[in-house]
């Protein structure tokens, strides 16, 4: 029997699941109702939340639960950083979910799952009940070595807990080993990139330093299998370690991804193109599922934010052309990839022949949501399904309260927040300037940017061209980060706003437009009217300007993100 349409799969990718409850051996658990509760500040300054993000698995899982779905994808990243007790954790949770909704799981590692063959230690602050922090590592304390990252003070309470170790491979898989990464009586086919023998001492291959001096085992993770009959999940292992030379450790697989699979698992590329053949020849519909973008995530705009910043982290992890390419020559339609927490839709077209890649939001990010994709005839329906309206948890609420009266951290609106969609935009939005901003903006646009409100901006663009230092001294008296109500118009707000508005849609495409108001959205339409209607010289304050709004409009104008239909035989995309 094969289906015409098939029955639906959730795709959840970079859940990041820390669970407050889990046992570090944290003393502090006992006053603080045993939570192990990680400290607000050092989520405001992360990419990801933490305390949130079990919360937000289980209402995504709830939700896939009562749509009656029963397949779910985890394109890695599910745990916050691979440690022992969080692993467990999302075991249990998946054990649960599978015991009672008949759901079956197919998981993925990612960078945060998993390292190398032996694992690493990992340290972690938590709150203590009077908003304090305390350490836990799994590192032993001695003083020949000091765990602690910097910034800790070396008086602050330190507790050792082989729980908060990450395992390598195949140790690190071990918990969730009945969850795709081995074969189950219930598939109607599985297989790895060596055959249909699931023993680890079946999966290894050789990876090899970039010199090619030094040569080590390590565990393939990568797998095919059929759920239900005529359906091919190709769940790919993209996680890249390299061996360095002359020490037992590998270079971090973060910014590698497809770019590197390309060099180091070229075994896995040419398994993707067999699988491919078998499956046209089988009639079976192949879809692909990697942790790693394989396909530009950000609208193609890799080229224009070097220009205007520079080489950034995420710049650099945007995979190449020649990976596109690759899989259009393995004759793979249809990617689904997480890892840069970007909700987008990307399509390469070559030779006639369409790949599309389906960039899926993180749960611990904004915009936090989750995809369902359901095949059918000749064309893939693919729903965005957002999460902002789970209610934040008033135990954790407490905690952070606390930690705000202790420090007086500033969290730029999260500890306020009610609701999680309320609190993730907050937190992009506290990001965007005080770590993006700073770390990676150019230092005399990044001045001009806290200085000026939007109105400055669109008289700046009315005025003769100003050099990009000198631009500072035009504006009036800086209105710091103050943000007037918005019925005073736009161009009151301090050109922060916009910032956070810019990250806000780089993250999010259409969800990001959809969480910016239509009033800002009109003075933005006006605001890039006024720079794009000229040619502005190199190393103007205008340049710089323009070159951010014109970012700004491309993250606007991208392929549908949100509800769309894939036309398979065209790669024609459109909206549902």
């Amino acid at each position: 029997m094969t289906f015409e349409v098939f029955p639906p799969i959730a795709v959840i990718a970079d859940a990041h699941v820390h669970d407050p409850a889990a046992d570090f051996g944290f003393p502090g658990a006992l006053q603080t109702g045993g939570l192990s509760v990680r400290p607000l500040s050092e989520g405001a300054r992360s990419t990801r939340v933490f305390n949130e993000s079990l919360q937000a698995f289980r209402t995504a899982l709830d939700d896939v639960a009562a749509r009656g779905i029963r397949h779910v994808v985890l394109l890695g990243d599910y745990t916050d950083d691979g440690q022992i007790a969080t692993t467990a954790a999302v075991a249990e949770i998946l054990g649960d979910y599978r015991a009672r909704h008949g759901m079956a799981f197919f998981a993925l590692p990612g960078n945060h799952d998993i390292f190398g063959d032996a694992g690493r230690h990992r340290t972690k602050r938590f709150l203590q009940a009077d908003g304090s922090s305390a350490v836990v590592t799994s590192h032993p304390v001695t003083p020949a070595h000091d765990p602690l990252p910097p910034g800790i003070p070396r008086d602050i309470p330190v507790t050792v807990s082989a729980a908060m170790f990450c395992p390598g491979y195949p140790d690190g898989l071990m918990a969730l080993a009945e969850h795709g990464y081995f074969p189950q009586p219930g598939y109607l086919h599985w297989e790895s990139p060596f055959g249909s023998e699931g023993d680890v001492e079946a999966r290894m291959f050789t990876a090899v330093s970039a010199s090619g001096r030094t040569r080590r085992p390590l565990m393939e993770a990568s797998y095919l299998v059929e759920p239900v009959e005529g359906l091919w999940l190709l769940m790919i292992d993209a996680n890249v370690f390299v061996p360095i030379d002359g020490s037992d450790d590998w270079v971090d697989s973060t910014s590698a991804g497809w770019n590197a699979m390309l060099e180091h698992k070229r075994h896995v590329i040419s398994w993707m193109t067999d699988v491919s053949a078998r499956a046209a020849r089988l009639g079976k519909r192949l879809v692909a599922f990697s942790h790693y973008p394989a396909l530009d995530p950000l609208d193609g705009t890799q080229a224009a934010e070097i220009a205007l910043l520079g080489p950034t982290a995420t710049s650099g992890r945007v995979p190449r052309d020649a990976v596109g390419e690759a899989f259009i020559e393995a004759g793979i339609q249809l990617h689904f990839s997480g890892h840069l927490h970007v909700n987008d839709t990307a399509r390469m077209t070559r030779g006639g022949k369409a790949f599309i890649n389906i960039a899926v939001p993180s749960l611990a990010g904004f915009p936090p949501a989750y995809k369902i994709l359901t095949l059918r005839t000749g064309a893939a329906e693919i729903e965005t399904v957002p999460l902002g309206d789970m209610p934040m948890d008033a135990a954790i609420g407490a905690l952070y309260a606390a930690e705000v009266r202790r420090t007086g951290v500033d969290t730029g609106g999260m500890a306020e927040a009610t609701r999680y969609g309320e609190f993730l935009s907050a937190h992009i939005g506290h990001l965007a300037w005080r770590r993006h901003l700073k770390r990676e903006w150019p230092a005399a646009l990044a001045a001009v940017l806290r200085a000026a409100t939007l109105g400055d901006l669109a008289r700046l663009a009315v005025r003769p061209v100003v050099p990009m230092g000198d631009a500072l001294s035009m504006l009036p008296a800086a209105p710091g980060l103050a943000r007037s109500p918005e019925k005073d118009g736009p161009e009151t707000l301090s050109a922060i706003a916009f910032l956070g508005d810019w990250y806000r849609l780089r993250m999010g495409s259409d969800l990001g437009r959809m969480a910016i108001s239509p009033q800002r959205l009109r003075f933005y339409d006006r605001l890039s009217a006024l720079y794009s209607s000229q040619t502005w010289p190199e190393g103007s304050a205008q340049g710089g300007i323009a070159a951010m709004l014109a970012l700004f409009e491309a993250y606007r104008s991208g392929l549908p993100s949100v509800d769309i239909r894939i036309d398979l035989a065209t790669g024609d995309i459109t909206d549902l």
